[in-house]
């Protein structure tokens, strides 16, 4: 059965460039194999040393999580659409050198009136 896989900008230069490819396969466990036979190295970028899928990698069927459906062993048919996803971590006390906004964060045009101040208009009960 012929996927659609959608590849991370971080993972194309294993798969010359591309940021789609396809794949025959019953299930995303063989998907990944049928990958790996097309594009070595891959493998080792999604799976541990146990073959299981690196935490920090994301894997949607259709737009759903597989680790909500049947992990590796969720089930493909022709015309799906697979993307590997991973995860993006953060946090740096300093923003990691990206500067604050001023105001906040962006908003649509048209989005309504900006929200109050945290703990404005707060009523306190006595």
């Amino acid at each position: 059965m012929s996927v659609t896989v959608r590849i991370p900008t971080p993972l194309r230069s294993l798969t010359g460039g591309q940021g789609e490819v396809q794949a025959t396969a019953a299930s995303v466990r063989e998907l990944i194999d049928a990958l790996e036979g097309k594009y070595q190295g891959l493998r080792d970028r999604l799976c541990d040393e146990q073959g299981q899928l690196r935490r920090f990698i994301n894997v949607y069927v259709n737009e759903e999580d597989i680790r909500f459906l049947q992990g590796p062993q969720t089930p493909l048919k022709a015309g799906d659409q697979v993307s590997i996803v991973p995860a993006i971590a953060g946090g740096a006390g300093d923003r990691g050198g990206v500067p604050a906004m001023a105001g906040g964060c962006p908003r649509a045009s048209g989005a309504g009136p900006p929200l109050p101040a945290a703990g404005a208009g707060r009523r306190v009960f006595r």
